[in-house]
């Protein structure tokens, strides 16, 4: 059993790879298989489909994010870090490691995806407009309704601002985008 876990959890790891560095394209069961060193036949037995693995994935990325967030609503959090350890969390994942994130990547492509990875996806997405939500209406003192448009922005922000560090090579514009959001963290 701890084989059949070990194995899984490397295709797993190995499609996240491929995904980061070219998108739901990037790559096949066959790459897949050879960079774990399998064959490809048992990548099917795992993950019958590419979608059923791309989605296996996406749940395990959300399922492990969801673990790392504290609790907005617990009155020991001050809203203020919550804010900043997420904006920094951001910057740490995707912006110091000169990466994509998984979810712009596949989000980047949405128009080839099968439709279980885009609920995979949506749900992503959901989760942490959720948090942020509750952390803003904790934070500003505002209703849900403004919590979830604050949400939308800082995540719009954060998202734009690690494509245009990508495509300009200029790390110091992520710092320049998020200024503001930084700022009210103080």
């Amino acid at each position: 059993m701890a084989d059949k876990n070990a194995t899984k959890t490397k295709i797993m790891d190995t499609a996240e790879g491929y995904i980061v560095q070219g998108g739901y394209n990037a790559f096949s069961f066959r790459d897949i298989a050879e960079a774990v060193g399998i064959k490809s036949a048992s990548v099917h037995y795992h993950y019958p489909t590419k979608a059923d693995l791309v989605s296996a994935v996406m749940m395990r990325y959300t399922q492990a994010f969801a673990e790392q967030l504290p609790d907005p609503t617990d009155e020991k959090f001050d809203p203020k870090a919550l804010l900043n350890g997420f904006i920094d969390g951001f910057k740490a994942k995707i912006v110091d490691q000169r990466d994509m994130s998984l979810c712009t990547m596949l989000t980047s492509n949405k128009a080839i995806l099968p439709e279980a990875v885009c609920i995979e996806l949506a749900a992503f997405y959901q989760l942490i407009l959720d948090w942020l939500s509750r952390v803003f209406v904790r934070l500003d003192q505002i209703d849900e309704d403004l919590g979830l448009i604050q949400a939308s922005q800082l995540l719009a922000c954060l998202h734009g601002a690690s494509i245009l560090v990508q495509g300009t090579d200029q790390p110091d514009f992520f710092d320049r985008a998020l200024s503001e959001w930084k700022a009210r963290c103080q």
